[in-house]
């Protein structure tokens, strides 16, 4: 028979931990999901986060200044022709009196809606194009790449030219005009992201399982190469209003009495001697607004980037 006075000997031995002793020593760590974990990325990027900033507020006054302002952005006063920038006309008037800073906001409706259509487009159809081509591969592979070859061999802007002649000087024929060819980018990045994945364990295991191919590629493969394709994504947009920007400039793009950043700093060329602040306005909003643009993309590259 064992003695209690040893028990109680070793009752003395130790004492009992407190709740904040048991987890001093517990590894304290914040749960995130990946999307969680790129958007605390992309807010330590400085300057992605400006150029977001920036890309909202255009978008803001492009919605709201048109409706708010006094002045249309085709309304003419030739009492008031080329004024300086004023209370009254903050960016000043052109040559038929007319608000610029109206006409600018007006004319970011256009260039940023074509810019961010032509993107979406060209996402759709480069997902689907190069999805299709990066799984199956093979003879499927072969012809639909040479088809692209085919239409990346003839230039743009003779498309460009072609459809604007048939459709008109209008925003939905520009639309149609820069996503003629300009999805081909998006197909083969797709497709190269495809052909990287569809041979590791996860997309293997789905085909295993019984999962379609239709799932393998859009719910598996391309949700896994969702990261540089948006990167991509954010690339064409700057594209996109350049090109329309350019066309508008050249005299073959959006036409008057509407409204581009193209089609003003056209408008007032022939003034840069006289006038040259009516030509910095439009370029300086479109300049701004493309390397905004770009800072959000290399943010979104570096965001969902996995890590190392």
């Amino acid at each position: 028979m064992v003695d209690p006075i040893i028990f109680d000997n070793i009752d003395n031995m130790f004492t009992s931990l407190s709740d904040d002793e048991k987890n001093s020593e517990a590894i304290a760590y914040d749960s995130r999901t990946f999307l969680q974990d790129a958007i605390k990325r992309f807010k330590k990027n400085k300057l992605a986060v400006a150029g977001l900033i920036f890309i909202i507020f255009i978008i803001a006054l492009a919605i709201i200044v048109p409706i708010v302002s006094p002045y249309s952005y085709e309304e003419q006063n030739l009492q008031a022709r080329n004024l300086l920038p004023s209370a009254e006309h903050l960016f000043g008037t052109d040559k038929l009196g007319r608000d610029i800073f109206v006409r600018i906001m007006y004319g970011a409706r256009i260039s940023l809606s074509i810019g961010f259509s032509a993107a979406i487009i060209n996402l759709f159809i480069g997902i689907v194009y190069g999805g299709i081509a990066g799984y199956f591969g093979g003879r499927i592979d072969v012809l639909m790449m040479r088809a692209v070859d085919i239409i990346y061999s003839v230039p743009t802007l003779l498309y460009t030219i072609l459809i604007l002649m048939v459709f008109g000087n209008s925003p939905i024929s520009m639309l149609i005009a820069i996503c003629a060819t300009s999805w081909i980018g998006m197909a083969r990045q797709v497709r190269t992201q495809i052909m990287s994945l569809k041979e590791q364990e996860f997309a293997l295991a789905a085909k295993v399982i019984g999962a379609s191919k239709r799932r393998i590629i859009f719910r598996h493969l391309i949700m896994n190469a969702l990261g540089p394709i948006i990167v991509t994504l954010t690339m064409m947009v700057p594209s996109a209003i350049f090109t329309e920007s350019f066309l508008s400039f050249v005299g073959i793009g959006i036409s008057e009495p509407q409204s581009s950043w193209g089609l003003l700093a056209n408008a007032s060329r022939e003034l840069i001697h006289t006038h040259p602040i009516q030509v910095i306005w439009p370029l300086t909003i479109m300049s701004l607004t493309i390397l905004s643009l770009n800072f959000v993309g290399d943010g979104l590259g570096e965001s969902l980037e996995p890590r190392k």
